[in-house]
């Protein structure tokens, strides 16, 4: 009989956080002379993982799984990267502040179940595990780059049917997931980034909480005060922002940046879309024959 288990939320199904200690590059970059306008958006759109190509992810772990005698269908784990949040600054508006104070900048994407929770229990089942992810030793594990994820079991079959490899997948989701950090680190650095910061606290000034120094004292102060007053605190913060055009300010920085990493990175990255392109066409072969076997 098989045991039947929905959506355990934990990152070892996750595109990011299915990367052992995942460090950061320290590599510097540097500013580009001719900065291309807006390509931070692209950055973050190739940082993204393919939705088409994780849905087939998740199907085909599904399927693997129910082979192995579990009903288990894991959640979505598309990863979304903000380079502003990268550089300690997520991104918040007026309308976001008012709807729920510093709430959409805290951690997204899927996390570890506490032990003693219903999907904790079920990923302290040893059995699940291993039918999940293999047996645990170095064959389950792929490494790329100084970084690993576990490719054993369902996970890694369904690596291999979707994207080819595991090393294929880890380049499509965890490595360009990683990609730009050494861009937006050398960007924090930037004078662009302390004027934007000092504009934003002389805004500050002005206002009852006069004493914050940059956005990330506001939003470590309006959620440890909480309630109310965590309102109160996000939308002046946001409004400032607003004011000092904070967060464009901080997008043209990056851009310098960006420019300059999205050059070095051309084979990588024409290499991941031709990987994602593939991905994108098993997953739907394998959608029309999930399709056609109902």
């Amino acid at each position: 009989m098989k045991k039947k288990i929905f959506g355990a939320a934990v990152l070892i199904v996750g595109t990011g956080a299915a990367l052992a200690a995942a460090a950061i590059p320290a590599a510097s970059v540097t500013a580009s002379p001719e900065p291309v306008p807006g390509i931070m958006r692209q950055a973050e759109a190739y940082a993204s993982a393919d939705p088409i190509a994780e849905k087939g992810m998740q199907e085909a772990v599904r399927l693997c799984m129910a082979k192995a005698g579990f009903d288990y269908t894991p959640p979505s784990s598309v990863m979304t990267l903000d380079l502003s949040g990268a550089i300690g600054f997520k991104r918040l508006s007026v309308e976001a502040a008012k709807a729920s104070g510093y709430a959409s900048t805290g951690p997204q994407g899927p996390r570890e179940p506490a032990p003693e929770s219903a999907d904790g229990k079920l990923f302290a089942d040893p059995a699940f595990t291993t039918a999940l992810t293999g047996p645990g030793d170095t064959s389950s594990t792929t490494t790329v780059g100084g970084m690993g994820t576990s490719s054993g079991g369902c996970r890694g079959e369904a690596m291999t049917q979707i994207y080819g490899s595991a090393e294929n997948y880890m380049l499509a989701t965890g490595i360009a997931y990683n990609s730009f950090f050494p861009a937006s680190l050398s960007a924090s650095g930037d004078a662009g980034i302390a004027k934007a910061i000092s504009d934003w606290a002389a805004c500050m000034k002005e206002t009852p909480y006069s004493s914050l120094a940059n956005p990330q004292q506001a939003a470590d102060a309006g959620k440890a005060a909480g309630g109310q007053e965590e309102f109160r605190i996000a939308v002046t913060d946001a409004v400032c922002r607003d004011k000092t055009g904070f967060h464009p300010t901080l997008d043209k920085v990056l851009d310098k940046y960006l420019t300059t990493r999205m050059q070095e990175l051309a084979p990588q990255i024409a290499k991941v879309k031709e990987i994602r392109r593939t991905a994108d066409a098993n997953a739907a072969t394998l959608e029309a024959e999930a399709t056609a076997s109902k």
